[in-house]
């Protein structure tokens, strides 16, 4: 059920077995399959239901370093979390992400993918994608086409949820499991202890309103579940306890974000075939995002990170052709009640540009790109795991009197080496399907590229998962180290960004913690 703390608190019936705090992607998914498993679990989120402006100031940064645009965009206090505005896009790590990189220091994670493998699955069913097709080629194979090959460059597909708000996804078990207790509006602000000594055990964490209501609220064991930047804010407030979690000094050390950036003009050398490689396609009520990453073999011999990119396609018609979606998407899914006038006038209006799309989308199951359109190559790159980025609190504190986070975004010379051998592998690799013309300040080296560099709401790092105490924050089961009974699901314990969206892997991770605490 879902309780709101601005209108009363009632102690539950005996101890919680679980408390997760925030109702994100990562918190809903172990809450689900955590009473799936017979465990009772309290949840506890900041925000609301719907999006409230006033629940989205304690997120208020400072900026440091390079600007960043995702600490202030790119998250949300509410109910589903960021999986109210997120497209939805599910793509797991490269098995090479998980490995001890030569020349990548930090490079490694303390678990191997297989060990992740089984969860991956099992995260699809819980994302609403477990009819969609697994294997690459099947896909191609269902639209009647087979798969592109480049040198060194290696095609892929990202899938996409087709209902991307979890709360929606999963409002029955939020809303009528009578093992789950979720309280909106409760901001947690401090964590109890029962004693301290060489590990902490944690008795019940406080919860406030902006309003100033406050409660405590136990459980045997407490998984926080937030962002990448809140957790490192939340563990890093002075506490009567200290830190016990910090004996590493790392804690909100290494911030990672995938540097996205415009590379290239691509000049197609045959529309037809360019766009067979690279238009979007819809098979079986799902989407697939065609996307070239560079090849394991390329990256050890010119030194790279991992890094990857996409087609952009951008015309006039992008404004109508966003709204045509919406309003199609709405009628897929039978949200009838979410269409209005406005829908039709956008139909009217764009009548012919809508029927050139329901013909390519219906007949050729790909996604409608203008012939006019101008392409570009954009990179989704990796960062350095020992990254120069970092997260620390600021003097100013929010209403809730936790002190505000200081982002200090860095981006590093290799990095954007990456992305100059990322372009020039693309030129050799491309050259009969599309001529390449590379970003003059990224190929000469200015300085100023670095300023058109978009990070991607991809927040990662800060609470690094490790096999010892002295490299990291949380062990590779999740318990944070120098406690007995807290646990963090989060982004913030990646060792490594990859070229990936994290939040499959994240979800992954949620799936395995919750049959480790079961």
């Amino acid at each position: 059920m879902i309780r709101d703390l601005l209108q009363g608190y009632t102690e539950l019936e005996g101890l919680p077995d679980v408390c997760i705090v925030g109702a994100g992607a990562a918190g809903i998914v172990l809450a689900v399959e955590l009473v799936r498993r017979g465990k009772s679990v309290v949840m506890i989120e900041g925000g609301g239901i719907e999006l409230e402006a006033e629940a989205q100031d304690p997120y208020r940064s400072e900026i440091a370093g390079l600007p960043h645009r995702g600490v202030h965009t790119g998250r949300f206090r509410a109910v589903g979390g960021t999986t109210l505005k997120w497209g939805g896009q599910i793509l797991e790590l490269d098995e090479s992400d998980f490995a001890v990189r030569s020349g990548v220091p930090g490079s490694g994670w303390p678990i191997s993918k297989s060990e992740l493998t089984p969860h991956y699955e099992r995260a699809l069913e819980l994302e609403g994608l477990a009819r969609v097709t697994r294997d690459d080629e099947a896909v191609w194979r269902q639209i009647g086409l087979t798969q592109a090959r480049f040198e060194s460059l290696e095609p892929y597909f990202s899938r996409w949820c087709p209902q991307p708000n979890f709360a929606i996804l999963h409002q029955e078990t939020l809303r009528n499991h009578p093992d789950l207790t979720l309280w909106q509006h409760a901001n947690a602000v401090e964590l109890l202890f029962a004693r301290n000594g060489e590990k902490a055990l944690v008795t019940g964490v406080r919860a406030r309103t902006l309003t100033g209501i406050e409660r405590v609220v136990r459980a045997r064991h407490f998984v926080f579940c937030l962002g990448a930047i809140e957790s490192s804010r939340f563990f890093l407030q002075p506490s009567p306890a200290g830190q016990p979690w910090n004996r590493s000094g790392l804690l909100g050390k290494h911030f990672q974000d995938h540097i996205d950036a415009n590379v290239a003009t691509a000049l197609p050398l045959d529309r037809a075939r360019f766009h067979r490689c690279f238009d979007n396609v819809f098979s079986n009520g799902f989407k697939y995002h065609p996307k070239l990453r560079l090849s394991r073999q390329m990256q050890a011999s010119r030194n790279t990170l991992n890094v990857a990119g996409t087609m952009l396609f951008e015309s006039d018609t992008e404004e109508a052709l966003g709204q045509l979606k919406a309003t199609a998407k709405n009628l897929l899914r039978g949200q009838l009640g979410l269409l209005g006038g406005r829908d039709l006038r956008v139909v009217l209006n764009n009548l012919p540009l809508l029927l050139r799309q329901t013909w390519r989308y219906g007949i050729n199951h790909r996604a409608y790109n203008p012939e006019e359109a101008t392409i570009r190559l954009r990179v989704h790159c990796e960062q350095l795991p020992d990254s120069r980025s970092s997260i620390t609190l600021s003097d100013s504190r929010d209403a809730l009197g936790l002190l505000r986070t200081r982002l200090d975004w860095q981006i590093a010379e290799r990095e954007l080496e990456t992305i100059r051998q990322y372009v020039q592998v693309a030129q050799q690799s491309l050259g009969g399907v599309a001529r390449l013309l590379p970003d003059e300040q990224l190929t000469e080296g200015d300085p100023a590229f670095v300023t058109r560099c978009d990070d991607s709401n991809h927040h990662m790092g800060g609470m690094r998962m490790s096999a010892s105490e002295a490299s990291g924050l949380v062990d590779p089961q999740l318990q944070l180290y120098g406690t007995r009974n807290v646990s963090v699901c989060s982004s913030a314990v990646f060792p490594t960004s990859g070229y990936s969206n994290p939040t499959h892997t994240l979800l992954a991770l949620a799936v395995r913690l919750a049959a480790h605490l079961s």
